[in-house]
C-alpha cells in the first residue's frame, strides 16, 4: 500500500518485520483516485506511527548481552565500558527510548489532530 519499506531486524534468526511508509508518491496516486487532504494526511501520519510503534518494540527487546549478562547484574557486558547499565537514567539506551517515546506522542497528537479534521470534513460533505 505505501511505497518506501523499511525493515528492522529483530534477531539473527533473520525475524523481519517490514514497515511500509506512505510517500509523496503515494500521496499523489491517492490524489489522483480522489482521496482527500486529509484521508491522505491520515495515511502519513499512520504510517510514521507505525514505524515509531516498530521502534520502540524492538528497541525496548533485550541484546544478547542481556540474555547473557544480566543473571549476574550485567558484570562483565561490555556495555559497561562505554556507557551506563541499560536501566539507568543517564544510560544512553534510557534517554533514547524516553526520547522516542516523546516523539511518539508528538505523532499520536498529530494524528489526533488530523482525525478530526478528517471527521469534520466527511460530515461537511455528507451535508452537500
Amino acid at each position: 500500500m505505501f511505497g518506501a519499506n523499511v525493515i528492522f531486524h529483530r534477531d539473527i534468526a533473520m525475524d523481519v518485520k517490514e514497515i511500509k511508509l506512505y510517500t509523496v508518491e503515494d500521496l499523489k496516486k491517492d490524489l489522483d483516485k480522489g482521496f482527500s487532504d486529509s484521508e491522505t494526511a491520515l495515511k502519513k501520519w499512520e504510517s510514521i506511527l507505525e514505524a515509531l510503534i516498530a521502534v520502540e518494540q524492538v528497541s525496548i527487546q533485550v541484546t544478547s548481552f542481556c540474555l547473557k549478562y544480566q543473571e549476574n547484574n550485567c558484570e562483565g557486558c561490555p556495555i559497561l565500558n562505554y556507557d551506563y547499565p541499560c536501566g539507568h537514567p543517564y544510560a544512553t539506551f534510557t534517554l533514547f527510548y524516553q526520547e522516542l517515546r516523546k516523539i511518539k506522542s508528538l505523532a499520536e497528537r498529530i494524528y489526533s489532530i488530523l482525525k478530526m479534521i478528517e471527521e469534520n470534513e466527511r460530515e461537511r460533505r455528507k451535508f452537500v
